[in-house]
């Protein structure tokens, strides 16, 4: 039964565009419920330890595993992430600030690039006015990029409990 549970969970978890590999990886981290080295996750999968260390490094990135210390143990050891919420939280602003930072960085670029074309002057009308255009939409990406930024700060603050707030599970749910 738990290896149907393991298999459904993480064929169907929120992490999606996370590979199956490392979907995995988290399920059995996480019913197993105890600190592993790569020798157990590769028995566990069946995989290679290239595939398992390449994993592990992936979850470790993004927050989603840490090395423990064990007495007596030389390995390296890997407990998951097992609260969700944090687990989705590290997942999307991890994603998340990868794309922001840099597309925040280009589009202050094309304003300053625009900004110089602008000012050296010599444009006809039509050009001053498509350069005008350009700059709002920049201008409106640039807002969005921040509002993104807030929204995942709110996350990793937990800010976002104020709003929606966990709720344990109830008859209701369960039904």
């Amino acid at each position: 039964m738990r290896d149907q549970i393991i298999d459904h969970n993480s064929d169907h978890q929120t992490l999606f565009s996370m590979p199956h590999t490392v979907r995995r990886l988290m399920s059995v981290m996480y019913y197993f419920e105890k600190p592993m080295t790569l020798d157990d996750m590769t028995e566990l999968l069946g995989m290679s330890k290239a595939s398992m260390s390449i994993a592990v490094r992936e979850l470790d990135e993004m927050g989603l595993v840490k090395k423990v210390w064990k007495k007596g143990e030389r390995k390296d050891i890997y407990q998951v992430e097992e609260d969700n919420y944090d687990s989705f939280i590290k997942f999307f602003c991890y994603h998340w600030r990868k794309s922001v930072f840099p597309q925040t960085t280009a589009l202050k670029k094309f304003i300053d690039e625009l900004n110089e074309i602008k000012e050296k002057g010599d444009l006809d009308e039509e050009s001053k006015e498509l350069i005008e255009k350009d700059l709002n939409k920049l201008h409106s990406g640039l807002e969005y990029l921040d509002w993104l930024n807030r929204l995942i700060q709110s996350f990793e603050s937990h800010e976002i409990f104020d709003f929606i707030p966990k709720v344990g599970v109830d008859e209701k749910i369960l039904k």
